[in-house]
């Protein structure tokens, strides 16, 4: 079963990363999306804010990133957690500055 989402945005914000007990780095972040699509042959304007997460070593790249930067962030959507229903897009790819970073899976 496929479950890919790629969104272009900004980085709008993010979160002090963290290190889980196993030493593994994740970084909770929000990207602010705006665009417009086309829906039922008419043109709409869109604009969202998407949480997200990045582990391991694009969450150390991801951190980097300067507030604001334009990016592209591929990854996969889950609940957030057991019992919340909110999905987050989970990172695997970023790519910003015009260099791609790829998880190691």
């Amino acid at each position: 079963m496929r479950n890919e989402a790629v969104i272009d945005g900004r980085l709008l914000k993010r979160s002090t990363l963290r290190v889980t007990p196993a030493g593994i780095p994740v970084l909770d972040f929000v990207i602010a999306h705006s665009s417009e699509q086309s829906e039922a042959g008419s043109r709409r304007k869109v604009q969202c804010d998407v949480d997200a997460v990045a582990i391991g070593e694009l969450a150390v790249k991801i951190e980097a990133v300067k507030l604001n930067q334009p990016l592209q962030v591929t990854g996969f959507l889950a609940r957030n957690s057991v019992g919340n229903n909110k999905l987050t897009l989970h990172a695997t790819r970023l790519q910003s500055h015009g260099s791609a970073h790829q998880n190691q899976e």
